[in-house]
């Protein structure tokens, strides 16, 4: 773990005021972030100016995505817009989510985009720009599923309240709830993959891994979050570094997501910190009070087929 890694540096203007922001995303060069009420603001240096987008985005816009073409943003309401620039124009599109709330939203780079959100709802998309159909039976009825995941490589998790946790190859097809996600009845917020470690956080400071994720999940022995609310969960393109965030301002940081998590200084005092994403030269983490906070780490590139929700 480099030193910069344990410094980070409050934006001076994010230009959120004192909105939240709830999700960030890059698709290497332009930054993302998204917030309370439709706030959509983009950057191409995070330390430096950020400029709010106008658009039709209206409610809490709580994911965004890019497969480094299209761009969607969605949230609450059943809301999802595209976007080729995301500095310019954002169109709306039908979701099929009626007024349910958009939580996540993931694609592998190959013509397969999955959103989830409110009341068991998962929908797929070949083009996000075109058709969202609603899955017949996401496995979790009519429970919240709150992340969503992708390998890249065929393999599919979801994760949500009550501690369920489903998998599939086709996310058109079958989804399969995992026997044991070791949360119990706690809430699941995010599952995030560098190729071969699955990790999902949640509520009660738990962290838990696998290498299938059809299969065993085993909890770390410490996340260094002592019983806080997770939140949020992102690793670079080797899996080197991963970051956990959530409640108080709590971020710890982990070399081997298996092993041990370290409770780092986040600059957020005790605001909530939403989720991070890094793209190889700097780590951005967002949150409550519009607060954003960078630092540099060279290792990157982000792999974009992770969702930053």
């Amino acid at each position: 773990m480099t030193d910069s890694i344990l410094h980070w540096e409050q934006i001076n203007d994010s230009s959120f005021g004192t909105g939240t922001i709830y999700s960030i995303a890059t698709d290497g060069t332009t930054y993302v972030a998204t917030g309370t009420n439709g706030t959509l603001a983009t950057s191409t240096d995070p330390t430096g100016t950020w400029t709010q987008v106008s658009s039709d985005l209206t409610s809490n816009v709580v994911a965004v995505m890019t497969d480094d073409t299209t761009w969607v943003a969605c949230g609450a309401s059943g809301q999802l817009f595209t976007a080729t620039d995301p500095t310019d124009a954002w169109t709306a599109r039908t979701s099929s989510f009626d007024i349910s709330y958009i939580s996540s939203v993931a694609t592998d780079g190959n013509d397969m985009w999955v959103a989830v959100g409110t009341s068991g709802k998962l929908a797929t998309a070949i083009d996000p720009t075109d058709t969202w159909t609603q899955s017949a039976d996401s496995s979790f009825g009519t429970t919240n599923i709150n992340s969503i995941a992708t390998d890249g490589n065929g393999m599919w998790v979801a994760c949500g309240d009550s501690g369920k946790l489903a998998t599939a190859t086709d996310p058109t097809g079958t989804w399969t709830q995992v026997a044991d996600s070791t949360f119990g009845a706690d809430r699941i917020k995010m599952v995030k993959t560098d190729g071969t470690t699955w990790v999902i956080v949640g509520y009660s400071g738990k962290i838990a891994t696998a290498t299938d994720p059809t299969g065993t999940w085993t909890q770390a022995t410490d996340s260094g979050f002592d019983g806080t609310d997770i939140r949020g969960l992102e690793t670079n393109s080797d899996g080197s570094i991963w970051i956990a965030t959530g409640e108080s301002g709590k971020l710890t940081t982990a070399t081997d997501p298996t092993g041990t998590w370290t409770l780092r200084t986040s600059s957020f005092g005790t605001d909530r910190i939403y989720t991070s994403v890094n793209n190889g030269d700097n780590w951005v983490v967002v949150g409550a009070s519009g607060k954003m906070a960078t630092n540099e780490y060279a290792k990157g590139p982000f792999p974009m087929y992770l969702p930053n929700l």
